[in-house]
């Protein structure tokens, strides 16, 4: 996982160099004032989602990727995002292959708070969970960009 500010995303291209699409699309996709929707870029295996929704105050379940990394990039708004041990992963009772998703419960093991000009990367089984309300319920817009493993 990295959380850091979005000054910096390009920082961890050596880490992740698909990152190279995330950051023209940034740049060059108007992704600030892009409708809810899903769209692609021109490298294959780089997608993204513009998303607006309110957080939710209500515990929600861990998810994870077998073959896909989500960068998520705040918009406008915040939220709580948490991570927990990779390895309590195994434990999920469901994982639909097609959307490559698993969820399960756990306890938070960082919890981090993300705002408007932070960006989240979730490595493949990599267990996290977003939307959560820091205190009350707020709405967020968001992109999300899932870059094929």
């Amino acid at each position: 996982m990295i959380f850091d500010t979005l000054e910096k995303l390009e920082m961890y291209i050596p880490v992740l160099p698909k990152l190279r699409a995330v950051i023209d699309a940034m740049d060059h996709d108007d992704i600030y004032s892009k409708p809810r929707g899903k769209y692609t870029t021109p490298d294959d295996s780089v997608t993204y989602e513009v998303s607006e929704y309110l957080t939710v105050a209500a515990d929600r379940p861990f998810e994870f990727h077998k073959k896909h990394t989500y960068v998520e990039i705040v918009l406008s708004g915040q939220e709580l995002m948490s991570t927990t041990w990779r390895e309590l992963k195994d434990q999920a009772q469901v994982f639909d292959a097609k959307t490559d998703t698993g969820y399960f419960t756990a306890e938070p093991v960082t919890v981090l708070q993300a705002a408007q000009g932070r960006f989240a990367v979730f490595f493949s089984g990599e267990p996290f969970k977003t939307a959560c309300a820091a205190g009350e319920v707020l709405p967020v817009k968001k992109v999300v960009f899932i870059i094929d493993d």
